[in-house]
């Protein structure tokens, strides 16, 4: 999942523990994608939509999200 070349900050595996720190910051594990996504770009500069994507893809199949519109859970 990660080359050698990669920047570590830029992996899905990486962005994916980002959002899981945002989940475990709110009381009922529950967060929005919008919010998720202007956290990301505000704070920690990270303004590609696709890393977004595929750390949200990573951690579904990792059955550790689920999604109901336009929220994200911690399984």
């Amino acid at each position: 999942m990660i080359t050698k070349d990669e920047e570590i900050k830029t992996t899905p595996i990486y962005i994916g523990y980002l959002i899981l720190k945002i989940l475990k910051s709110k009381d009922d594990d529950k967060v929005s994608i919008f919010e998720v996504t202007e956290k990301l770009k505000k704070e920690l500069k990270i303004i590609h939509y696709r890393q977004i994507m595929l750390s949200l893809i990573f951690l579904y199949t990792a059955g550790i999200i689920n999604f109901t519109d336009p929220y994200i859970y911690k399984v």
